[in-house]
């Protein structure tokens, strides 16, 4: 019984300390639109831009891990949205991705180097 109870706590700490040394880098989500946005990933909470009536481009970066993720963009005046991307372990310099919503306020996404 205590060797089982050993084995499930080494398994516990085992998972956390993988999960903290995966690769990670950045989604940046971009926004042309005049209305607020809230992005997210696999849908948790990314990033948020606020109104942006000068539609300049505005932009916000939410942390991810190497793999494929699901980037959504909602709003109270915007229709929910979202595509995928995969994010590929090629180093910080070429690994990641960017989401734009464009002055249409259409969800457009990017994904940086390619799987091999």
């Amino acid at each position: 019984m205590r060797l089982i109870s050993l084995f499930a706590v080494w398994l516990v700490l085992g998972s956390s300390v993988t999960a903290q040394e995966a690769p990670k880098t950045y989604v940046r989500f971009f926004s042309d639109s005049a209305k607020a946005a809230n992005f997210y990933v696999d849908s948790q909470f990314g990033c948020s831009i606020p109104a942006n009536p000068d539609e300049k481009n505005a932009y916000c970066d939410a942390e991810v891990a190497v793999g494929k993720h699901s980037l959504s963009v909602q709003g109270p005046k915007l229709r929910r949205q979202s595509c995928e991307i995969y994010i590929a372990d090629r180093g910080l310099a070429e690994a990641g991705g960017e989401a734009h919503l464009s002055k249409g306020e259409r969800l457009h996404c990017i994904t940086f180097g390619r799987a091999d």
